[in-house]
């Protein structure tokens, strides 16, 4: 058995692999638990050894530079049977990866879309999703999308988003995020870090809705969340996309246990909230 235990997790098959370069690879573990998994271990990359590595099912590896002796250990260990799921990553991952690397400039707050047909994209929203921060552009060397990257809501880069490889004849897989799911979490849900302690919608005070409005005045920007996807819970999708290439990639080892957050196995949950301002406003929130 496991338990969720403290920062680091509780122990089991998975490993989230992170390090001081990562600003956001400790959230891999928040991430996991709010998917239901706590059979999960967090350590720093300079830990990483053949013999670490051989006690796990499934590596998270956070963005972060790689040294060679890094890439070589985690390549045996793929080839060997392991499956690696690795976060923007290092150029020199491309050849396990099955990705090459572009001259063409990244994306910068981008969209992606995930393919619905394939085993990892079932149940997920057949819409493009904002993500906040940055995505390489990579070609496919080998690898398949899981998911396209879009530089805006329609137009389609011919780069993936999402992508996996089968490695070997053991059963090992590697796949790749070209962004970083943890920044891109972090900051759908609590906004952009540049507009804090700014006041944005011109009513004071400073509220969480200022880090998302983008037409302030004096400063016009595009709103942080595209409104004409808010009926998209997007951090919550790309969350479940990294559940679905977990649980994908570990069936041919063992069984993973995995907690159900809500009640009666309902697949969504809707919580109501309001902000009265002493005006009778709930009434009329709540009919609506």
């Amino acid at each position: 058995s496991f338990t969720g235990g403290g920062a680091h997790g509780g122990g089991g098959p998975i490993l989230v692999s992170r390090s001081d370069a990562s600003v956001f690879g400790h959230y891999y573990a928040a991430s996991l638990r709010t998917e239901g998994f706590n059979a999960f271990t967090v350590a720093d990359i300079a830990t990483l050894t053949a013999d670490l590595l051989a006690g796990y099912d499934l590596v998270i590896l956070a963005e972060m530079p790689l040294t060679l002796e890094q890439v070589s250990l985690l390549a045996d260990w793929v080839a060997s049977g392991g499956n690696l799921i690795a976060m923007r990553p290092d150029p020199t991952l491309g050849g396990l990866l099955g990705l090459t690397s572009t001259e063409d400039p990244p994306v910068s707050d981008g969209y992606i879309l995930v393919d619905t047909s394939a085993p990892a994209g079932q149940g997920i929203v057949g819409q493009t999703m904002q993500f906040h921060g940055t995505a390489s552009r990579f070609a496919l060397s080998g690898a398949t999308a899981v998911a396209a990257l879009y530089s805006d809501p329609v137009t389609a880069t011919p780069a993936p988003a999402v992508t996996l490889r089968s490695v070997g004849g053991s059963g090992g897989q590697a796949a790749a995020f070209a962004y970083d799911l943890a920044t891109s979490v972090v900051y759908t849900r609590q906004g952009n870090p540049d507009w804090a302690n700014q006041e944005r919608d011109g009513y004071p005070p400073q509220r969480s809705d200022d880090k998302y409005y983008g037409n302030a005045a004096g400063d016009p920007k595009t709103d942080w969340v595209n409104l004409d996807k808010v009926a998209i819970p997007q951090a919550d999708e790309q969350q479940r996309l990294l559940a679905n290439l977990i649980v994908r990639m570990t069936l041919d080892r063992k069984p993973l246990p995995r907690f159900w957050y809500f009640p009666r196995d309902e697949k969504a949950i809707v919580i109501m909230t309001g902000d009265d301002h002493g005006n009778n406003g709930t009434a009329g929130r709540w009919d609506q």
